[in-house]
């Protein structure tokens, strides 16, 4: 997630420069074919403005949708973070003289919440990740995503982690063993029926929110929606000069070449309303645009922490260069 309230324009050119020295070429050299054959290579702007309006209206459909999947993202993390703190004072305050009954469900849950974020980082068969988008991340944060094993290992028992290494959702097998290990303590009488009927409520919301994250991860963007909005786009940026200079042309022969300037400045406008789309639509992918799920367990971790009255407690993320993970 980016941070900073203005974008930087370093970002911005990385982004746009390749773009925009095609703009340049292509409308320069229409130009200058115009100029040498004494007559504009132009045809009336109606078609052309006609395009434009439903490339414009098909263009912010696709950035709403794509504005509505990284919104629902972030919500469910924010429901992941409060579901947490639940989760943390039913703990503390329920689970009755246990002191290591309790750092087993918190850091055990410290554990959930981390792998299921790894997992939703795991690279998707259609997401590019040679993007510029990628790239920044990359280049600030490094590879992201802790291996599991590493993770899990400072968390729960060598046992407990072998078996949930060994199995394809890890993060489902996390909670699973906290509900039967809330279940236990209820046989035990450690907790009472009341207290475990809200934790297992909790449960039953960790894995609603976990269901929901790995819809939007598992299910693309539309295809139909998302590559046909760059067709359209790049139609027409391409004929987009023509009108251009058939209007320039009209007061007089050397004012074509202001089609130039003209045509970058739109043609630039429509293709970053194409980009802001194509980097929100998937927001678990590593991207300079990603919900910044490494921070948010980083907050979870702190307050379970703290609220076991640990010492040893981590610093919270921190943005690199504006850019929060």
């Amino acid at each position: 997630m980016y941070t900073a309230r203005e974008i930087k324009l370093g970002i911005i050119l990385s982004f746009a420069w390749k773009a925009i020295l095609f703009f340049f070429l292509y409308a320069s050299a229409l130009c200058a074919v115009s100029a040498g054959l004494g007559f504009a290579l132009g045809i009336s702007f109606v078609p052309i403005g006609l395009i434009g309006t439903a490339v414009a209206f098909y263009v912010g459909f696709k950035n709403n949708s794509s504005y509505e999947r990284l919104w629902e993202a972030r919500r469910i993390w924010g429901a992941f973070v409060n579901a947490s703190r639940t989760w943390g004072a039913q703990v503390t305050a329920g689970v009755q003289g246990n002191d290591a009954v309790k750092t087993q469900l918190i850091h055990r849950h410290i554990a959930y919440v981390n792998a299921v974020r790894i997992q939703l980082r795991s690279k998707s068969i259609w997401n590019d990740t040679a993007t510029t988008a990628h790239e920044m991340v990359k280049t600030h944060h490094g590879v992201l995503g802790s291996p599991l094993e590493e993770l899990l290992s400072t968390l729960v028992t060598a046992e407990e982690a072998s078996y949930f290494l060994s199995k394809k959702n890890a993060a489902t097998h996390l909670m699973k063993r906290q509900a039967e290990q809330v279940s236990q303590l209820l046989q035990n009488g450690t907790i009472s029926e009341l207290a475990h009927f809200h934790m297992m409520n909790v449960v039953q919301e960790f894995y609603n929110q976990q269901g929901a994250a790995e819809r939007i991860k598992n299910f693309p963007f539309p295809r139909q929606y998302a590559y046909f909005s760059k067709v359209f786009v790049w139609l027409f940026i391409l004929v987009l000069p023509f009108g251009l200079i058939n209007e320039f042309a009209k007061l007089g022969e050397n004012f074509i070449w202001l089609a130039v300037p003209s045509y970058m400045l739109i043609a630039w406008v429509f293709n970053t309303m194409e980009i802001v789309g194509d980097t929100s639509e998937n927001p678990f992918e590593n991207a300079i645009n990603d919900v910044p799920m490494t921070a948010i367990c980083r907050t979870i971790e702190i307050d379970l922490r703290e609220m076991l009255d640990e010492k040893n407690v981590p610093a919270a993320i921190t943005p690199v260069n504006h850019i929060l993970m």
